[in-house]
């Protein structure tokens, strides 16, 4: 079926384009959503008169996604799942689920937006995408816990390297070939040596 695109659709088309898609998802999905029309003369001809309003809307609804964006991109959320002693949990989190919480203060996003290849069913961090737009998307970092203080293994990996990054370095001695650094014994005739020299500048310094 051949309709002309009244809104950008990934993998598809832009705005105007008239392209060639399956009877199904045409009047399953683009022409209930109103994102399509089908390609007659009439209804090219309205696209046409109609073209700039359409633009207009469209870079409208694409400022709104980028400041939702910006404020997801600060949104770590996570969600509290029972779980067994190997992680695997008692259910699952799809993206109902997903939807739920990253709306739970104010509706950013609809369900159909945010994309799970499977729903998740073992305790983890997980990067899920969400179209905001279909020239604007976001990757959210979702961790699934048995508990809001867990910590998840990925983060203990990143408190130890953390940790390691400021504590000074326990270096064994023994690992440097002879002469590479200073024995207690060496450390003690240097500080000797030092105080001789200074003594011998004193009492030069007297009898001049």
């Amino acid at each position: 079926m051949e309709l002309i695109l009244l809104q950008k659709i990934n993998k598809l088309g832009s705005i105007g384009d008239v392209v060639s898609v399956k009877s199904g998802f045409a009047r399953n999905y683009l022409l209930p959503s109103g994102k399509a029309l089908r390609a007659t003369k009439e209804n090219i001809a309205i696209f046409e008169k109609d073209k700039e309003k359409l633009l207009a809307k469209n870079n409208e609804e694409k400022s709104n996604a980028e400041k939702i964006k910006e404020r997801l991109s600060k949104f770590n959320p996570s969600i509290v799942r029972s779980a067994s002693d190997t992680g695997i949990l008692y259910g699952s989190v799809t993206t109902r689920d997903i939807a739920k919480i990253v709306n739970e203060d104010e509706r950013l996003v609809n369900r159909k937006d945010i994309v799970l290849d499977k729903p998740i069913k073992e305790l983890g961090v997980y990067e899920v995408k969400v179209n905001i737009h279909a020239e604007v998307e976001i990757f959210i970092n979702l961790k699934v816990v048995r508990s809001l203080n867990e910590t998840t293994k990925k983060e203990e990996l990143e408190i130890g390297v953390s940790e390691s990054e400021t504590k000074d370095l326990n270096i064994d001695e023994n690992l440097f070939e002879d002469g590479a650094i200073p024995s207690a014994e060496e450390k003690t005739l240097e500080m000797s040596d030092v105080e001789n020299v200074s003594e011998d500048e004193d009492n030069k310094s007297s009898k001049d």
